[in-house]
């Protein structure tokens, strides 16, 4: 389609004036010049598909001036984001791909974006800029595909490729090509091939249309065993290898298809919690969970004395009482920690050699979808034997988070299945639904919110 339109140069002139010298010469405005401008739009593009640094948007036929010289073209993007434009239409591809993922993110979706094309015309020392042309652009961004859940398989759990329940599913919050890492922290055995199972395979075999989750697009490396720390992942690829066992984080950016192993030898990831509430046994105790193995943290209910203890047996190391209230001591003499019965949000800092506890008296929702709106919680039922918060609430179209003891300062929202501290609020549509709050796996708290 070729689009038309008139570029207007318009001249003024603007003049303070002084009551005590005579008024200065005057000449009656000059003429608008109008000089004719088009430009034709392109189809879609998508940049999975272009190699070279610079990408044809438009077509343009360039304005037949008496005077001066067009400098340039510019491109004004769903009034947002601005582009250079050279003469032939062409931008930079790169400039193009961060223009789309600044305004929508980097998911590979076919994008419409609204322009408004400008010529820009030098005339002596001045540049003028054109009126504008309306360009409409389809543009796919590049990125490669990330399948929304990533499974382990290897020693670590016996190779059981026919059985979904022993797989070992990343973990990973958010949209996918916002926040492309998935990993995971697991105890390995030495000499641990492993490979990546994408959730389409696990699909495949859920529903019958594989008899087991090898198959296309499992995800390996290029030379079998290799031990290297990093490296990039191969579609259909060999196993990697890892040489020593004991705790290791592994990590995936799937934007990038590169893993990241790191080995933690035996830094546990968990601290259990025995005490009073679970007849002092390490071996059936919650636990505390931590991602840097310095800070822990997890919901728990107690009952008076308890202790942190790093293995599920009284052999490893045990904390208790420090010297001062909220210290650890490390000391296999120190006296039991306490507090009143009741649930609570756990933390202890084995670096520090500090802990704390916050009694947790309610849970409830709280946003636009609610009654309550972003002022006050609408309360939820307490399960102590599971853990879990529910109710059955009618919500409006909006957003809403969880909310503890009615005010800010312990809040989940984000990922249902992934509720992180101070995480986004959860959209949801107009209906009644039951919504359960799960905070017994201190690993990964979840929420459900599904019609009743």
């Amino acid at each position: 389609m070729m689009l038309l339109c008139p570029v207007l140069i318009l001249t003024a002139c603007t003049e303070d004036f002084n009551g005590n010298v005579a008024a200065p010469q005057q000449w009656e405005q000059e003429t608008a010049k109008t000089i004719g401008f088009k430009a034709e739009k392109v189809g879609t593009i998508d940049l999975n598909t272009v190699a070279s640094e610079k990408v044809k948007v438009c077509s343009i036929t360039k304005p037949a001036l008496t005077a001066g010289r067009v400098k340039g073209y510019v491109l004004y993007l769903n009034e947002k984001v601005t582009l250079e434009v050279d003469s032939l239409g062409q931008v930079k591809t790169g400039a193009l791909q961060d223009s789309i993922v600044s305004i929508y993110g980097k998911r590979p979706e076919l994008r419409t974006l609204s322009g408004r094309l400008y010529a820009l015309v030098a005339l002596g020392e001045q540049t003028l800029r054109s009126d504008s042309v309306a360009l409409t652009l389809a543009v796919k961004p590049k990125a490669p595909f990330i399948d929304k859940a990533y499974y382990l398989i290897g020693n670590m759990n016996d190779w059981k490729a026919d059985d979904v329940s022993k797989l070992i599913k990343l973990n990973q919050s958010g949209d996918v090509y916002e926040n492309p890492v998935f990993s995971m922290i697991l105890k390995v055995p030495e000499n641990c091939y492993w490979k990546v199972i994408p959730q389409t395979r696990v699909d495949a075999f859920t529903k019958g249309e594989a008899e087991n989750v090898w198959g296309e697009g499992v995800l390996g490396c290029a030379v079998d065993g290799d031990e290297s720390a990093s490296g990039k992942l191969t579609v259909n690829g060999n196993a990697m290898k890892i040489k020593n066992g004991g705790w290791t984080k592994i990590e995936l950016n799937m934007l990038d298809y590169t893993y990241k192993v790191t080995v933690l030898g035996n830094v546990s990831p968990f601290l259990y919690v025995p005490g009073n509430h679970q007849g002092w046994s390490p071996a059936t105790a919650p636990f505390v969970h931590s991602t840097d193995f310095m800070n822990y943290g997890g919901f728990v209910s107690l009952d008076g004395e308890f202790k942190f203890t790093s293995e599920k047996s009284w052999d490893g190391v045990n904390y208790g009482a420090g010297a001062k209230d909220g210290a650890l001591s490390t000391d296999g003499g120190a006296g039991n920690l306490k507090a009143e019965k009741g649930f609570y949000l756990l933390k202890a800092n084995i670096s520090s050699l500090t802990w704390s506890a916050v009694l947790i008296q309610t849970f409830g929702l709280i946003g636009s979808a609610t009654d309550g709106g972003w002022d006050t919680s609408t309360p939820m039922t307490f399960d102590a034997a599971k853990s879990e918060y529910s109710i059955t609430a009618a919500l409006k179209d909006g957003e809403l988070k969880f909310r503890a003891n009615d005010v800010w300062d312990v809040n989940l929202g984000g990922d249902p299945e992934h509720l992180t501290f101070g995480g986004a609020n959860i959209a949801v549509k107009a209906g009644t639904y039951k919504i359960t709050l799960s905070l017994s796996d201190a690993q990964k708290y979840t929420c459900t919110i599904a019609k009743p």
